[in-house]
């Protein structure tokens, strides 16, 4: 018993022939939930579905699947992320008003602004219908208010994180607002792509 490849490559539950993918990941449990393989999919045989207690994982639909792979190679879960040093700064808008509209001191409005001003699309989470948050596109200033302030629950980044990369490939700047593990999953769902706009 147990998660294991079959004789074609695929996943499948106690070692049976499956033909087919049945989920993305080897351990299920090492799922965060991005959504890249979603994105990632060239025959759309993953969908984001909630478990019994509401967080969205990947479901695939073994008639559609093509045991591919590109779901598991890009899989940023469970790899070694390379290290960065990063520098650390302090930023907070002038404005007094937006800092209280705002939960990180305004400044992802100001970013957001100037990708809108360059052309570019911001990407970021905000509550839809049924309270159920999902990650939405902005292409003017007018459209930012949903995003501003942080929602402490996970949101379905699917459509986004496939938005972000058909955007950065043409070369439109582009602002993904996210959790580390969603960042991590659009960069993973870019591949190689030159990445000057990210």
């Amino acid at each position: 018993g147990g998660w294991g490849r079959d004789d074609c490559g695929c996943f499948g539950f106690g070692g049976r022939k499956t033909g087919m993918r049945q989920t993305v990941r080897k351990n299920p449990a090492e799922c965060t939930g991005c959504g890249a393989c979603v994105s990632i999919c060239p025959k759309q045989a993953i969908v984001m579905q909630p478990d019994t207690e509401g967080f969205l994982y990947p479901k695939v639909n073994g008639e559609k699947c093509i045991s591919c792979d590109l779901c598991e190679k890009r899989c940023p879960a469970g790899r070694e992320m390379p290290e960065h040093h990063a520098r650390l700064l302090g930023a907070q808008a002038k404005d007094e008003a937006l800092r209280r509209q705002s939960s990180s001191g305004g400044v992802f409005t100001l970013l957001a602004r100037e990708v809108i001003r360059r052309g570019g699309v911001v990407f970021g989470a905000a509550f839809g219908e049924n309270m159920r948050v999902e990650h939405v596109g902005a292409f003017d200033e007018t459209e930012l208010s949903g995003m501003r302030g942080s929602k402490y629950v996970q949101s379905d980044a699917t459509d986004a994180i496939g938005n972000a990369v058909s955007l950065l490939k043409r070369e439109i700047p582009v602002l993904f607002s996210g959790t580390p593990c969603q960042i991590n999953g659009l960069l993973a769902a870019l591949g190689n792509t030159k990445r000057d706009n990210c």
